[in-house]
C-alpha cells in the first residue's frame, strides 16, 4: 500500500483497519484493529494479511495516521483508502474455498433481504434508449464506472457502453441504474450479466443521511456492491442477485420536455413555440412554484464585428435555485479570450463536479455545465463562440405547473405568452407586442433576484428591464447576392434564427452559435420523444434468445431452440407502436418432425407385418404361381432438422 508521505507531518505512522456496518436504523463506522504501529513514514508499506474470525464487517477502509501511541482515535488528521470489500482479512475458510464461502454469504444476503422493505416498485423508471438516457440530464447522470465520456470501460457491466444513475433517490433512499448497448437498447439482466440493476442504497445517499440505507456511498457498498461480489464475482449465483435487483423495463418512463434560450435571445418554449425576446436586463426564464424552482437569465447588449454596440442582446448569465438548495450561477467570464463558463455557488467561484445541498453540478467539458435538481429539472449551460446557450429539461411531474419565458407547459402553445398576472398575450401578436407586454413582464425585481452583483453590475442592472433599450425586431433582409448575403447563407442555410442574428449584428460568431444551438435543441427534442416499450420476454426453456433482444418500438426478439425443439408459435416477434408484440413470443417445444418420425416408424412396421401375412396367405392359396414379386417398397422417412 502507498500514500502521500508529505500529507502527514510525522516520522512514523499507524496503519489501521476501520469497518462499516448497519444494524436496523443505526449505522456505525468503527475501529477494527491495528494492522501495524509506528511504521516509518516512507509512503509505502507491505504486509501479509492474517486470517481473522468471521467478521461482522463486510466493507471498510485502511487508515494511515500519525503515530500517537493510542489506537483507534476518532477525528484525527489521517489518510483513508477507498471503501472496499474486506475479503483480504477474512477467515481461513475464504482462502481455502472462496467460492463456497461467497455462495454462503450470497444466500445469507438473500434471506436478509426478505426482512427489508421492497424498494423496487418506487424506483424511477429507466429511459428506454441510450439517446433518452444521454439527454435526460435532470433525472439521470453518467455512471463513472461505465461512461461513454470515460471510454466505456464497463467492468461490472459487460456488453454495455454507457450506464446512468438516477440523480434523486426514491422515497426509500434507493437509486436506479440503467445500462445500454452500443446499438442504444437497454440491457436486461435476464439476457446478460451486464444488465441494468437498481440499488437499495443511492450512491449519493438521501436525507436523513445518517440513517441506513441512506448513508452516502457506504449504504450502497454494503447493500449493492459487496453483495454483487458475493453472488456474481466470487461465486456463480448471479441469478440470486438479479432476482433481488431486477431490471426496470422502462414501461413507466416519460421523457422530459425541452425549452431553450440562445442567440439574440431566441426562445423556444416547452410547448415548442418559437419567438425572439431581445430585452436588456434580468428575467425569469422558468419558475415552478410546486417545487419553488427559479431559473433567471441575464442579458447584455452585443457588438457587431467591428466592436460597435448594436440593438441586440445575448444571454450572459444564468442563476438558479430550487427550494432551500444552494444557489448556482453559470456566467460567461469577463475576459473576452476565455470561452469556458464560470460557476458560482452561493456567490463563490467553484470548479469540478459538485454534490451540493439539493443540487448537483457536473462539468464534463470546459464549455459545458450541467445542473441537476432534486425535482428532476436539468439545466444545460453551454458556451459556444463566446455566447451562452441555456437548455432546460423539465420532467412530466411539472407539466401544467411552469411559468416564465419558457411558457406554460400544457401542450398548448397558444397560451405560452402568459404574464405573471395571468394575462395572456396572443400567440400571433407582433414582435414588439410580445416584447413589451409579455417578455418585459417577466423582469425580476431586486427582492426576487438570485444574482450576485459586482459594483459595476449593481449600476448596470439597477433597472431589471432597461426601458430605454429598443431592440431591432424586424431587420431588413440582406441582398442574397451581396458578399454579406452569401456569407450569411453559408453560415445559416435556411435557419431563421441564425439569419436574424447575422442580419442584425453582422456577427459571424453569434450567427454560428445560434445555428449550433438551434441544431442542438432539435436533436434533444428528437431524442426525448416517447418510445413505446413491450413486455419483457423470458428466455425459453430448452432455448435462448439471439441477436440482441430489444423491447422497444420496432425492436425484435428472436428465439433459438436446442436440437430436438422448435419455436412455437413464433420464432421472431417485433414490438409495435402500441406497446404490444406482433405475435406470441416463442417457447421451445419438442420438434413435431421428431414426433412424426417416431409415429412413422410405428406405422411402417405395422405395414410390413401386414404385407408379410398377406403374402403367406397368397402363397397358401396359390402354390402353383411360379413368379412372385420380391420387391416391396416403402417410403423412406427423413428426420427434419430441428429449428435453431
Amino acid at each position: 500500500m502507498t500514500w502521500d508521505r508529505d500529507s502527514l507531518d510525522s516520522a512514523s505512522v499507524d496503519v489501521e483497519l476501520w469497518g462499516y456496518k448497519e444494524e436496523g436504523n443505526m449505522a456505525s463506522w468503527d475501529f477494527m484493529y491495528t494492522v501495524a504501529s509506528q511504521v516509518r513514514n516512507t509512503g509505502s508499506y507491505t504486509f501479509t494479511p492474517e486470517s481473522r474470525p468471521d467478521s461482522e464487517y463486510h466493507i471498510g477502509s485502511i487508515r494511515v495516521s500519525a503515530y500517537t501511541g493510542q489506537e483507534g482515535q476518532a477525528n484525527v488528521r489521517a489518510l483513508w483508502s477507498s471503501v472496499h470489500a474486506l475479503a483480504w482479512q477474512l477467515e481461513e475458510l475464504f482462502y481455502r474455498d472462496p467460492v463456497s464461502w461467497s455462495a454462503q454469504r450470497c444466500q445469507a444476503w438473500r434471506e436478509a433481504e426478505k426482512e427489508l422493505p421492497n424498494f423496487v416498485p418506487d424506483m424511477p423508471p429507466c429511459p428506454c434508449t441510450l439517446k433518452q438516457a444521454l439527454v435526460d440530464t435532470g433525472r439521470f447522470q453518467a455512471d463513472p464506472g461505465c461512461s461513454l465520456m470515460a471510454g466505456s470501460t464497463c467492468t461490472y457491466h459487460p456488453g454495455a457502453v454507457h450506464c446512468v444513475r438516477s440523480v434523486a433517490a426514491s422515497p426509500d433512499g434507493a437509486g436506479q441504474q440503467c445500462c445500454y448497448a452500443a446499438d442504444g437498447r437497454e440491457l436486461f439482466t435476464g439476457d446478460t450479466a451486464g444488465g441494468s440493476t437498481p440499488d437499495r442504497g443511492h450512491v449519493f445517499g438521501a436525507p436523513p443521511y445518517r440513517v441506513p440505507p441512506r448513508v452516502p456511498s457506504f449504504s450502497h457498498w454494503l447493500h449493492d456492491v459487496v453483495t454483487f461480489y458475493y453472488c456474481c464475482l466470487w461465486s456463480d449465483n448471479c441469478d440470486v442477485y438479479f432476482e433481488l435487483r431486477p431490471t426496470d423495463d422502462c414501461s413507466r418512463y416519460v421523457p422530459p420536455k425541452a425549452g431553450a434560450m440562445f442567440g439574440d435571445p431566441h426562445v423556444i418554449t416547452l410547448d415548442g413555440k418559437s419567438y425572439t425576446f431581445n430585452g436588456k436586463g434580468e428575467y425569469t426564464l422558468l419558475q415552478a412554484d410546486d417545487v419553488r424552482l427559479r431559473i433567471q437569465a441575464r442579458t447584455a447588449q452585443v457588438s457587431n464585428a467591428q466592436g460597435n454596440p448594436v440593438q441586440a442582446t445575448a444571454c450572459t448569465s444564468l442563476v438558479m435555485r430550487e427550494g432551500e438548495s444552494d444557489t448556482v450561477e453559470v456566467r460567461l467570464p469577463s475576459a473576452r479570450d476565455v470561452d469556458a463558463p464560470q460557476v458560482l455557488v452561493n456567490g463563490e467561484v467553484v470548479s469540478g463536479t459538485l454534490v451540493l445541498s439539493g443540487v448537483f453540478v457536473i462539468s464534463n467539458s470546459p464549455s459545458n455545465v450541467t445542473v441537476h435538481f432534486q425535482s428532476g429539472v436539468g439545466v444545460e449551460a453551454r458556451s459556444e463562440g463566446g455566447f451562452l446557450t441555456a437548455l432546460v429539461l423539465v420532467p412530466p411531474n411539472l407539466k401544467d405547473k411552469t411559468q416564465g419565458l419558457l411558457g406554460t407547459w400544457n401542450d398548448n402553445p397558444d397560451d405560452d405568452f402568459t404574464t405573471p398576472s395571468g394575462d395572456t398575450v396572443s400567440s400571433t401578436a407582433d414582435p414588439m407586442t410580445v416584447y413589451n407586454d409579455f417578455g418585459a413582464s417577466w423582469a425580476i425585481t431586486s427582492e426576487t433576484s438570485l444574482f450576485v452583483y459586482t459594483i459595476q453590475e449593481e449600476v448596470m442592472y439597477a433597472e431589471k428591464h432597461d426601458p430605454s433599450f429598443t431592440p431591432i425586431v424586424n431587420p431588413p433582409p440582406l441582398p442574397a447576392e451581396s458578399a454579406e448575403g452569401r456569407k450569411m447563407a453559408q453560415i445559416c442555410g435556411d435557419n431563421d434564427q441564425c439569419v436574424f442574428d447575422f442580419t442584425v449584428t453582422r456577427s459571424e460568431a453569434l450567427a454560428a452559435s445560434t445555428r449550433w444551438a438551434y441544431d442542438w435543441y432539435q436533436a434533444v427534442s428528437k431524442d426525448t420523444r416517447k418510445v413505446a416499450s413491450c413486455p419483457y420476454v423470458p428466455t425459453p426453456e430448452h432455448g435462448s434468445k439471439v441477436g440482441g433482444p430489444s423491447y422497444v418500438e420496432n425492436g425484435t426478439v428472436t428465439t433459438a431452440c436446442n436440437q430436438g425443439y422448435v419455436s412455437h408459435p413464433t420464432r421472431t416477434v417485433t414490438c409495435k407502436a402500441d406497446g404490444t408484440w406482433d405475435g406470441v413470443p416463442g417457447t421451445c417445444v419438442a420438434s413435431s418432425a421428431s414426433t412424426a418420425a417416431v409415429a412413422g416408424g410405428v406405422i411402417g412396421g405395422v405395414a410390413v407385418l401386414c404385407v408379410v401375412i398377406g403374402l403367406l396367405v397368397w402363397r397358401m392359396r396359390d402354390d402353383k404361381e411360379s413368379k412372385r414379386s420380391k420387391d416391396y417398397k416403402t417410403d423412406d422417412k427423413k428426420e427434419s432438422t430441428p429449428e435453431t
